[in-house]
């Protein structure tokens, strides 16, 4: 009997160091957060959120992690605060600058222009080799913006309106999910096109719908897109 239950105990140490190697081993590596990126744009953001309690457990403080948990945040404002403490707290990670971005498009999204230009300026001077950095503030774009006729002097034909913005739906590392939004839109006859940028080894796949002659046209298209799609949107210039 004693020889069993030294042997019972001899498997619960056992057991118990292995369980704590294997928490070891998964704190000190990186959770793949890209991947669980392309989940969410895929669809499978309840999957994704279903395993945010252990990485948030497994990974404390980890930047990352913060980025999935305000991806996957509803309330707006919870999410500014995660991505804030990113920016303040791990400025060199490398979600740093998509942290900044999604601070300027959330501080857009709301109507706090000055704030988003704010942040805009932010990550163009703290990260200006970021894919972002590229991005114009539509809030300036909005002040030359002006309706210029190209020329077209045929007899009979309707002067037609040089395009300078149109309104980006979504921007994606994989080019499959930019493809299958674009074609979401298409088929409910939106014209919509892919934009691809690379920056510092970095590709981002832009999704863009409409072409407008004004800002404030372009602008009111984007509260189509959220009342129909229930997506946020920004306007840019072309």
């Amino acid at each position: 009997m004693n020889m069993l239950v030294k042997t019972f105990l001899l498997l619960i140490v056992l057991f118990v160091l292995l369980t704590s190697m294997l928490c070891a081993q998964m704190n000190s590596s990186e959770p793949d957060i890209r991947r669980r990126l392309e989940m969410i744009e895929k669809g499978q953001a309840e999957a994704v959120r279903a395993e945010l309690p252990s990485l948030i457990t497994n990974y404390q403080n980890n930047p990352g992690v913060m980025f999935l948990q305000a991806v996957l945040t509803t309330d707006g404002m919870e999410a500014a605060k995660l991505y804030q403490n990113i920016v303040d707290n791990f400025p060199k990670n490398e979600w740093g600058d998509d942290a900044l971005y999604k601070l300027y498009q959330y501080y857009y999204s709301i109507g706090l222009y000055k704030t988003a230009e704010q942040k805009l300026t932010q990550l163009k001077e703290e990260y200006p080799f970021s894919a972002y950095a590229t991005e114009k503030n539509p809030a300036i774009e909005k002040q030359s913006a002006k309706e210029k006729p190209t020329i077209m002097k045929s007899k009979g034909t309707v002067p037609k309106f040089a395009t300078n913005f149109t309104v980006q739906v979504g921007a994606f590392s994989t080019l499959q999910n930019a493809g299958e939004l674009k074609a979401k839109f298409e088929k409910e006859g939106y014209q919509s096109n892919i934009f691809t940028i690379v920056s510092n080894g970095k590709k981002m796949h832009k999704v863009w719908v409409g072409e407008f002659q004004t800002y404030d046209e372009a602008r009111r298209f984007t509260a189509e897109i959220k009342s129909k799609f229930n997506l946020a949107s920004i306007v840019v210039s072309r």
